[in-house]
């Protein structure tokens, strides 16, 4: 069951709070492993739970519903995606690591 839309603007909010913060930015460039992406967003956003490591072709594969797109400093490109019936997605794609982020409901 997805999470409500108030719940799901932590995302935006997180990409917002990135672009914010070229530290950010090299911090997401260096993890690599789920314990330091868990780190790094519950320093940000502890509302988001739902933490992935993806394969880059999961990762650029051709989504079914982007809701929004952009990149960190030019340097991390990032997407919002909804897959029919499921929660929203934000997907980076990272020079160590790919990630899917996304809020988990009860």
């Amino acid at each position: 069951m997805p999470a409500s839309v108030e719940a799901e603007a932590a995302l935006s909010e997180f990409i917002a709070s990135c672009g914010k913060d070229p530290a950010s930015v090299q911090s997401l460039q260096t993890i690599s492993d789920l314990d330091q992406l868990k780190q790094f967003v519950d320093s940000v956003d502890s509302s988001i739970t739902g933490l992935a490591l993806i394969p880059l072709d999961q990762a650029t594969r051709k989504a079914k519903i982007t809701v929004d797109s952009g990149h960190l400093h030019d340097a991390i490109p990032w997407r919002l995606l909804r897959c029919p019936g499921g929660p929203l997605v934000l997907q980076l794609i990272c020079k160590s690591a790919n990630f899917a982020l996304w809020i988990e409901s009860c």
